[in-house]
């Protein structure tokens, strides 16, 4: 009877343990890229107690303006930051639809993270992120393109954390001239 209850014992700790790991496994491939919509969320955020000055300077089709937002509310800068947290890389639909490629500085412990698309129908076809040795995130580029028949239209984004955001524009849409917009936003902090 020692024996049997050995036996049991020894099954019942290797069920529990594969339970366990699978619920590991479970909760890596739901966040199985960087949470960008989380961290854009966690800016704004702060953007919105900062209240940093935003020097902004678009240029659309050659036509240049700027201005100064001394103290900008939570609206324009949710606007400022939409194409940023429109991207969500963890929805289910984009689920392994991204190659990942690490490169990594030893000396410094700073890395730089690429997601790149496997399909060029998916949106956005590329990130990168650059990451910090305490695992922030610094800067993140994304590009974006689709086309077709009738329509072409590019988007380059660029964020760099506490300092500038760029948002380049590019659309064509058939028998119409093509259009850029250009947006860089120097954030000015008190």
């Amino acid at each position: 009877m020692d024996h049997r209850f050995s036996w049991i014992l020894v099954i019942v700790a290797v069920c529990l343990a594969s339970c366990s790991n699978t619920n590991g496994e479970q909760q890596d491939k739901t966040l199985a890229y960087r949470d960008l919509k989380g961290y854009f969320q966690e800016e704004l955020h702060t953007m919105s107690g900062i209240k940093p000055a935003l020097q902004k300077t678009i240029v659309m089709n050659g036509q240049r303006d700027s201005l100064t937002i001394t103290s900008p509310d939570s609206v324009q800068l949710r606007h400022l930051l939409a194409p940023f947290l429109d991207v969500d890389l963890n929805k289910p639909s984009l689920r392994g639809a991204y190659d990942t490629i690490l490169l990594a500085d030893q000396f410094s412990g700073k890395h730089s993270l690429m997601y790149k698309a496997r399909n060029p129908a998916t949106v956005p076809q590329e990130v990168i992120m650059d990451i910090d040795n305490q695992q922030h995130i610094t800067n993140v580029q994304m590009n974006k393109h689709v086309e077709n028949l009738v329509y072409e239209y590019q988007q380059n984004l660029v964020y760099q954390q506490n300092k500038h955001i760029r948002i380049v524009t590019w659309q064509k849409i058939a028998f119409l001239p093509a259009r850029e917009l250009d947006v860089k936003v120097l954030l000015r902090h008190p």
